[in-house]
């Protein structure tokens, strides 16, 4: 597909066509967001896709200024009325700017994740204009929450810049759910609100703002519904910031509360498929023949031998100890510090875990769900399990951010009365939400 691509772009650059331009915003955005095809593109084409996206948005912004001469160019003006119901001046403007703004916020993304927070902050800023002037209210709002988000990640969350970060979140929700707007939302939509809503609500948690959440709580919860995932993560890390300041009313507490049913269904997607019968095990979700049976329609040994640690056979829990510790060191491969103090810290912490345990600790596939699991480790006061996740999730899903943002985690963890610990959870979540 790449090399497809690749042609294609070649053929457009011999003719130094606008069309060409609009061509590499499209094609360097996928490049941006995996590493794996980033690494094929500039295999392929001898460029840095980073720097070439840089060079693409300066022509682009070069674009904007030649409206009327583009409207003469035959071959960019049949791509517009291939887009567009009336192929007018201000249709050349929106294919302009959506090509900009979607490269834009794909690039954002990619200074996040390397820690460049001030270079994603001012390419989420202008994408999210961008957006505005042309009318796409929900783009907006989600590079708006990303705005918000990078603010909250780098900001000390402490007294005037607390307050000021919640000011934030709640224009962002007041935007969102403009009655206007909100009369009849789409599914997308709903969507879009319902991240607006959490990033709200976890920043009000931080205040300690019960009665305000129990409000929008009370009027939303169908809209925070709306998306499984954020539903059950932004609860969990309610109930996780909430708690310890003062014991939840009942009513709020109904409303926070997650069963490991509702988890699974959110995020069993993102576990490995032949982990998944024990940790349902784990959970007590099922019985450990059930999970049994499970497996035998995987046709699996290695699920077979994670539920009976999860049972408690000590031969299978001490195996399974084993590859957690050695996944764990292989993972740490091409860290750029010394690893061997983190090595031997993870080989203390999981020494002392069970089956159970163990099994939970290795069935995410993505940081999201392990994110989850960590905040369910800590409702119920398993600080072990949780500073394990912790240390896990730092090398496990190896983004210069988010290998920062859980190693400051783990330095603090896992005191949920304890500021700096739930400043540091706070922007796990801001991160990953």
């Amino acid at each position: 597909m790449v090399g497809r691509v690749v042609g294609l772009l070649n053929e457009l650059g011999r003719f130094k066509s606008s069309l060409g331009v609009i061509a590499w915003a499209y094609a360097l955005a996928p490049a941006l967001g995996s590493e794996y095809v980033r690494r094929l593109m500039e295999e392929k084409l001898g460029i840095d896709v980073v720097g070439k996206a840089s060079e693409v948005l300066k022509e682009l912004n070069d674009m904007r200024n030649r409206v009327q001469e583009l409207m003469r160019d035959e071959e960019f003006m049949s791509y517009i009325e291939s887009r567009f119901v009336k192929a007018d001046e201000e249709a050349v403007k929106i294919g302009i700017l959506e090509a900009a703004s979607s490269l834009k916020g794909k690039l954002a993304i990619y200074r996040l994740e390397n820690n460049e927070l001030d270079k994603a902050e001012e390419l989420f800023n202008e994408a999210a204009e961008e957006r505005r002037e042309i009318g796409d209210y929900e783009n907006y709002l989600v590079l708006r929450g990303w705005v918000s988000r990078v603010e909250a990640i780098r900001s000390s969350l402490v007294s005037d810049g607390l307050t000021k970060l919640v000011d934030g979140f709640r224009q962002l929700y007041e935007e969102a759910f403009n009655k206007g707007r909100f009369s009849m939302p789409t599914a997308n939509y709903l969507s879009i609100a319902s991240g607006t809503l959490c990033e709200y609500l976890v920043s009000l948690a931080l205040m300690g703002d019960h009665e305000k959440i129990n409000k929008l709580l009370e009027e939303h919860l169908w809209v925070l519904n709306a998306n499984k995932q954020v539903s059950v993560l932004t609860r969990l890390m309610l109930n996780a910031l909430l708690s310890p300041r003062g014991r939840l009313s009942s009513e709020l507490e109904g409303k926070l509360s997650v069963n490991p049913e509702e988890l699974i269904d959110a995020f069993g997607s993102h576990m490995y498929r032949e982990f998944l019968p024990a940790l349902s095990v784990a959970l007590n979700i099922a019985k450990p023949e059930v999970g049994i049976k499970l497996c035998e329609e995987f046709n699996d040994e290695v699920c077979i031998d994670l539920v009976l640690a999860v049972k408690g056979n000590s031969v299978a829990v001490k195996q399974l100890r084993e590859e957690v510790i050695n996944a764990f060191n292989n993972s740490l491969k091409g860290f750029g510090f010394d690893v061997e103090s983190l090595i031997n810290e993870f080989r203390g912490l999981v020494s002392g875990l069970d089956g159970r345990s163990l099994a939970q600790l290795i069935a995410p596939t993505t940081s999201m769900p392990q994110l989850a699991l960590i905040l369910r480790a800590l409702i119920n006061g398993n600080k072990e399990l949780a500073k394990a996740y912790v240390l896990y999730g730092a090398a496990s899903f190896p983004v210069k951010l988010r290998t920062r943002l859980y190693l400051e985690a783990y330095k603090e963890c896992c005191d949920l009365g304890k500021d700096e610990f739930r400043l540091a959870l706070a922007k796990l979540f801001f991160f990953h939400i």
